[in-house]
This record gives structure tokens, C-alpha cells and sequence, in this order.
């Protein structure tokens, strides 16, 4: 059973990874605003690793965890950060951003090691 769930996993980054190519992502609007998806992974990455909003706009990030290992998403330094903790194997949140200068904020997972591993990420805001 533990080896499906593995397989399982695997084939799904697989899936997103192919479907998700490009370092970054521009939040587009939906029925309910601006918005964008990311997903982390279980390699110690987020996927699109760097997304771009507007200046002092609103944005819902929604983080999906595509992997089975807990996760994070949570930004530094904005007015309004994104701080999606304890996100389990294969569930989703979501949370609102805001930044209101222009500039490059980070965003870590904050579960132990997986910054050290390289799951970092940046929202970029411009004008």
C-alpha cells in the first residue's frame, strides 16, 4: 500500500512538473480576483518558484501539496503576508497577499530542513 502511495506521488510531480514548466507565474484574475495556484513538492520545491503580482492589489495564493511530507507557504517583509502552514500530503489553503512597494518578498517553508533543502520561493511585485 505505502509503495502505491509512493508511485502515486512520483507520478503526480511528474504530471505537474511537465504541466507547470517556467520559473515563474503571473496572477490572473478569476471569479473571485486576482489569484494563483502553487503547488509544493516533496523534492524540496515550489512550483512556480517565483509568481508576480501587482503593487497594493489583493492576490489569493492557493498552495496545493502535492506530496506527502507537511509543507508550508509563508511570505516575509509584505503588508499582508501569506502564511499557509501545515499544509498535509495531497490537501490545499489558501491565503491573501499584499504587498503595497514594489519589490522581490520571500516565501520558505518553515518545516524543519526543508528551507535548508532549498524550499524557498519569491513573490515579485511590481507596479
Amino acid at each position: 500500500m505505502r509503495y502505491r502511495a509512493v508511485l502515486l506521488s512520483a507520478l503526480l510531480a511528474g504530471a505537474i512538473g511537465v504541466s507547470g514548466c517556467g520559473g515563474s507565474a503571473v496572477a490572473g484574475d478569476s471569479a473571485e480576483g486576482p489569484g494563483t495556484i502553487v503547488v509544493g513538492l516533496d523534492t524540496m520545491r515550489f512550483n512556480p518558484e517565483t509568481i508576480s503580482v501587482k503593487a497594493g492589489e489583493p492576490v489569493k495564493i492557493t498552495f496545493r501539496n502535492a506530496g506527502l511530507l507537511i509543507h508550508d507557504y509563508i511570505s516575509e517583509g509584505a503588508d499582508r503576508n501569506v502564511k499557509l502552514a501545515n499544509v498535509g500530503g495531497g490537501k490545499q489553503a489558501s491565503g491573501i497577499f499584499q504587498a503595497s512597494k514594489p519589490g522581490t518578498y520571500n516565501v520558505v517553508c518553515i518545516q524543519p530542513a526543508h528551507k535548508e533543502a532549498g524550499m524557498v520561493g519569491k513573490i515579485v511585485v511590481v507596479e
